[in-house]
């Protein structure tokens, strides 16, 4: 234990509060896009690598398990797409879900799943490091 003599302890710092409604709005904000990325985890990285990567070769059941999680996905990034990019971007969403929805034959899955990733990942790049 170590004792500390007053004359040599720093003095408490005089903290203030700032309960305006801008600065409110600002921490609102900053708590709802920490939520919001939240959502985007490793695993999504993962399968856009698998399909967009220099060497992506995915396999038949593959592009199947990577379809389904970038559903999953697709499903938290639109939740999550008005706390994260502003102003909202209708035109990329709406693209991601149409992609979303479509379940094409086996002959066409592959092509379909890099332009699923590619939509997944132009909403990804709106939200940018900062996500504005």
């Amino acid at each position: 234990m170590v004792a500390v003599m007053s004359d040599v302890a720093a003095p408490l710092p005089n903290l203030q509060w700032c309960t305006g409604p801008e600065v409110l709005e600002a921490l609102q904000r900053a708590l709802l896009r920490s939520l919001a990325l939240e959502t985007l985890d490793h695993q999504l990285f993962e399968d856009l690598e698998a399909v967009l990567g220099e060497h992506a070769r995915p396999t038949p059941q593959e592009i199947v398990a990577i379809a389904w999680g970038l559903r999953q996905a697709t499903t938290k990034l639109v939740e999550s797409a008005p706390y994260l990019v502003t102003p909202y971007p209708l035109a990329e969403v709406r693209s991601l879900i149409n992609l979303s929805a479509e379940h094409p034959g086996s002959e066409n899955a592959l092509g379909h799943l890099r332009r699923f990733a590619l939509a997944v990942l132009a909403l990804l790049d709106l939200v940018g490091d900062d996500g504005t």
